[in-house]
């Protein structure tokens, strides 16, 4: 009970130590986007490396299931961006979420519900590729973003809007946007997004309660 109390009044969220701290830069939100934009920039300045890292690295369920060693491009496919403008919206989402999220939950935390999202937005797409029956190689970043964006609105709830000074309804509003936005255009990976969006609200919740939960048991053990 008394944690809750603490998530809902917005002093706590994710263990000690881990509560919304302002003024401090964002080390691993700054540091993907750093990455991200390094290698799109690396593609444009050597064009046949950028082909050659980008077929290495994108994404497919033809790829887990013929590739031995597949599976790392659930995690590689979301560095990769088709376009400037693919680059540029999802570098402004994850900057503006990450660096919220970040904050709330801790650097670890925070990289643990970045790539896990990443991977669970390309295990949904290649779920839907599968139902489909239609493949296509898939890149960038969005399952990743879109998970922050699902952990930011858990975030929200649990602090009544107290997030950042972010409303549930501004939130929600995003969330809704962004997914819109996704289902308006060709060529869009929406079974990523959704994906990610989902993942990223649990694992915010996982990663925000579960380990308070488990210091608090282990603090009971070493006092018996």
């Amino acid at each position: 009970m008394e944690y809750r109390e603490r998530m809902e009044n917005g002093r706590y969220a994710g263990g000690a130590g881990s509560g919304f701290k302002s003024g401090k830069l964002p080390v691993c939100t700054t540091a993907l986007v750093c990455l991200n934009v390094g290698i799109f920039i690396a593609g444009l300045i050597a064009p046949g490396l950028g082909r050659w890292m980008e077929a290495k690295g994108c994404f497919s369920v033809v790829y887990l299931l013929y590739e031995k060693s597949g599976f790392y491009r659930l995690i590689t496919a979301a560095f990769f961006h088709a376009d400037i403008e693919h680059l540029l919206n999802n570098m402004l989402l994850l900057y503006c979420c990450g660096d919220i999220v970040e904050r709330c939950l801790g650097k670890m935390r925070f990289l643990l519900l970045y790539f896990g999202s990443a991977i669970c937005g390309n295990l949904l797409s290649a779920a839907f590729e599968l139902s489909t029956g239609s493949f296509y190689d898939s890149i960038g970043a969005s399952g990743a973003v879109f998970g922050l964006t699902g952990a930011l609105l858990f975030l929200v709830i649990m602090r009544r809007g107290a997030a950042a000074q972010i409303s549930l309804g501004r939130a929600v509003f995003a969330v809704f946007l962004s997914l819109y936005a996704g289902f308006g255009s060709a060529y869009v990976n929406n079974a990523a997004h959704i994906g990610g969006l989902l993942s990223g609200f649990i694992l915010g919740f996982l990663l925000s309660v579960i380990p308070p939960i488990f210091q608090k048991h282990q603090k009971e053990g070493n006092r018996g």
